[in-house]
């Protein structure tokens, strides 16, 4: 392993560390790990420093200029606004820290690659009531119909939406072969010869680079983005429509993955808001405190606070941060798990018309429509939840073993 201490032409406060971390390992797949150093001088301690731990050696100087980059570009420029807790659960915080090694050394969780994990029983059921749950919540209260979509989403639609300017660093793409006969039995010569000494999966994306493309579709990232192209080009003939369903969702997380609180590939149950401002942001807001509700009576500790998304290499990332959390467009709902760490578990978010316009959907007076969506990530809840109450279903609330019961007559 090769070590390297880069310093930063511009130092970075404390109260933003955070959000250089969050973005250290998208920098460049050199980096294996990492430490934020921390210097004091005038009184202040700021980031001053990134220490970095590499398998092959590093142009230091190109690394310093991709740092300096971030930092002034999208670190410094953020503005502090303090997050506004708006909720905190009255049970108290007790995790079991051994709970992810325990699932897979009881094979509840089967690990089937970076950031991927296959689910056994109980904790499979676990996650099904869990969805159950937060579903049936949402067709209570607005009548959500039910929907399912692909795992493929087109990539014209993340383009039209935003996403692929907001968040690159998560995409993952769908890739086929060229359609030639030629191009199918040059791929086959080449990963069933690699070259001398070298690596299978170095041979594979060699190999690729020369007779694959794009497909024209995308991992979908989000379940929501269905929904804005199932309506994209109509009017709605109501001040609200919402529209629920759960997918699997793709995002690649770097070198970030770490037990089942980050995951390449995931559940995500959504609840999809489409309708006048008022409506939409009456609908969140009314859902929100549902959510609430109902993590108290799983017994959950926990808190929800206002959040941003981590926009990424997109002119003035740093200024929709500050807007999404000045304005309380996002909250996330923070659950406790091993290790003293807290995953948000879910989040509620408002996105005013930008989602409206892209996709020209209209209200009935003809006004653009607003947009909101709330999702869950079903894996992590389900894991914060075993994280506080351990993985014996006999220690469960009495409703969800009750609940896990009748579905095993």
């Amino acid at each position: 392993m090769h070590e390297y201490t880069i310093p930063l032409s511009r130092r970075v406060p404390q109260r933003l560390a955070d959000e250089l971390s969050k973005r250290m390992f998208f920098v460049s797949e050199a980096i294996e790990s990492f430490e934020l150093v921390e210097e004091s001088a005038d009184g202040t301690t700021a980031v001053g420093a990134v220490r970095i731990a590499a398998r092959a050696p590093l142009d230091e100087a190109a690394m310093q200029h991709l740092l300096d980059r971030l930092v002034s570009e999208e670190i410094v420029p953020q503005r502090s606004v303090k997050a506004h807790r708006i909720w905190r659960s009255g049970q108290s915080a007790t995790t079991h820290d051994d709970t992810f090694e325990s699932m897979i050394d009881q094979g509840l969780a089967i690990g089937s690659g970076e950031g991927q994990f296959g689910f056994a029983e109980p904790f499979l059921g676990l996650i099904s009531h869990l969805d159950v749950v937060f579903r049936t919540a949402a067709q209570r209260s607005f009548g959500a119909p039910e929907r399912r979509y692909p795992g493929l989403i087109a990539t014209e639609v993340l383009a039209r939406s935003g996403y692929l300017a907001s968040f690159p660093q998560f995409l993952m793409f769908a890739g086929r072969l060229h359609g030639e006969l030629d191009s199918y039995k040059a791929f086959v010569d080449q990963v069933s010869r690699p070259a001398p000494a070298e690596h299978a999966g170095a041979a594979m994306s060699r190999a690729l680079a020369v007779h694959s493309t794009h497909a024209g579709y995308t991992l979908s990232p989000a379940v929501c983005y269905h929904v804005y192209e199932q309506q994209a080009g109509t009017g709605l003939d109501t001040d609200l429509v919402s529209v629920t369903a759960r997918g699997t969702c793709f995002r690649h997380e770097s070198r970030y993955h770490r037990s089942l609180e980050r995951l390449w590939e995931f559940t995500m149950r959504e609840v999809v808001f489409i309708g006048s401002e008022a409506r939409v942001l009456e609908a969140r807001s009314s859902f929100m405190h549902e959510v609430f509700a109902i993590v108290e009576e799983l017994g959950l500790a926990g808190h929800a606070e206002t959040a941003s998304d981590p926009f990424f290499c997109r002119a003035g990332a740093a200024e929709s941060i500050w807007t999404q959390r000045l304005m309380e467009l996002k909250y996330e709902l923070l659950l406790p798990v091993a290790g003293g760490r807290s995953v948000a578990a879910a989040s509620f978010n408002a996105h005013g018309t930008s989602l409206g316009e892209a996709f020209s959907i209209s209200t009935p007076d003809g006004e653009v429509a607003h947009t909101g969506c709330v999702a869950f990530g079903l894996e992590r809840l389900a894991y914060a939840f075993v994280c506080q109450h351990g993985l014996d279903p006999a220690d469960w609330p009495d409703p969800v073993r009750r609940a896990l019961a009748d579905t095993r007559l």
